[in-house]
């Protein structure tokens, strides 16, 4: 019996070399990281990858062994890969927002009069709102819909795609960083309220002050959200609706992920080519994830005896 799929040894993979490269930069950097603070939480979704690990060990629905593996692995992905990204302040390289500005002001776009002009419309923003912050319940329901369907190939690609769109944001902002128009521009209260704006200026204001003086010490309590370029909403929202293709789940997901769009954009305070960005990352990664998946069927077979 397989005990593990390829997909779920490259995931496991994964995140190894991430915690590994994580230790690595805390000896030499000599940051300051409280790994007992990100412990339950890793602990909980590492319970839940064992107790699929364990459905398979016994024989039983390798689909639904699957799925929980993938309900586990992702979320201790995510918890180490945010420990190397806020391990990462104070910020070695100088902001790329003025470039990312100038990009926007050819295309016509300013973020805070779109903001603005939102706010004259509270129903649809805190529509808005609310999608945006729907990105990770809907990949938690893409991952037990492809389980339950027994896509089991289709839920590894999707695992590790995910993973390495992750990998490459962070890989692109650790070098060139960028936090978006909010650590930039000023929002009138009012405007803020009307609108139920996700993204403040308060929060650019505390991602500004990480990068000149660092986070002190690295505590799950302090993970934010950091990356502007590529925008990792669009990467979620384009995982889920082309994962989801070829199920009942496709047309709700494309329908409620158009509307991401000017979610990201407006409640994700982004650049327009933040969502570019994102786009180009995740059409890598997911070629990328389907090679390394069947790099397995193209070794050569065994000599005859």
């Amino acid at each position: 019996m397989t005990y593990l799929h390829r997909g779920e040894w490259l995931a496991l993979g994964i995140i190894a070399t991430v915690v590994l490269w994580t230790a690595i930069a805390q000896v030499i950097g000599q940051i300051d990281i409280d790994w007992g603070s990100f412990v339950p939480g890793i602990r909980f979704y590492g319970l839940i990858a064992a107790f699929g690990l364990l459905i398979r060990l016994r024989g039983q629905a390798d689909h639904v062994a699957a799925m929980f593996m993938a309900l586990g692995l992702l979320p201790v992905f995510a918890s180490v890969l945010s420990i190397a990204n806020m391990a990462a302040f104070p910020l070695q390289r100088p902001l790329i927002d003025e470039t990312l500005f100038a990009i926007d002001r050819a295309f016509g776009y300013e973020w805070d009069k779109a903001v603005a002009w939102l706010a004259a419309y509270p129903e649809l923003s805190h529509l808005l709102a609310k999608i945006y912050q729907s990105s990770f319940p809907q990949m938690f329901a893409l991952v037990l819909m492809l389980g339950l369907t027994r896509r089991v190939a289709t839920l590894h690609h999707f695992l590790l795609t995910a993973m390495i769109t992750s990998l490459l944001t962070l890989a692109f902002w650790l070098v060139w960083p960028s936090f978006g128009p909010s650590a930039y521009l000023q929002i009138a209260p009012e405007v803020i309220a009307a609108s139920g704006l996700v993204v403040t200026p308060d929060y650019g204001a505390v991602l500004m002050h990480f990068a000149e003086h660092g986070v002190g010490r690295v505590e799950s309590h302090l993970v934010l959200g950091t990356v502007a370029f590529p925008s990792y909403h669009i990467v979620m929202a384009l995982l889920v609706v082309w994962f989801a293709r070829g199920t009942w789940m496709f047309w709700p997901a494309l329908a409620v992920n158009i509307f991401m769009i000017p979610a990201t954009l407006i409640h994700g305070g982004h650049h327009m080519i933040d969502l570019a960005g994102g786009c180009v990352s995740f059409a890598f990664a997911t070629m990328l994830a389907g090679r390394l998946l069947q790099a397995q069927n193209r070794l050569p077979a065994p000599a005859a005896a």
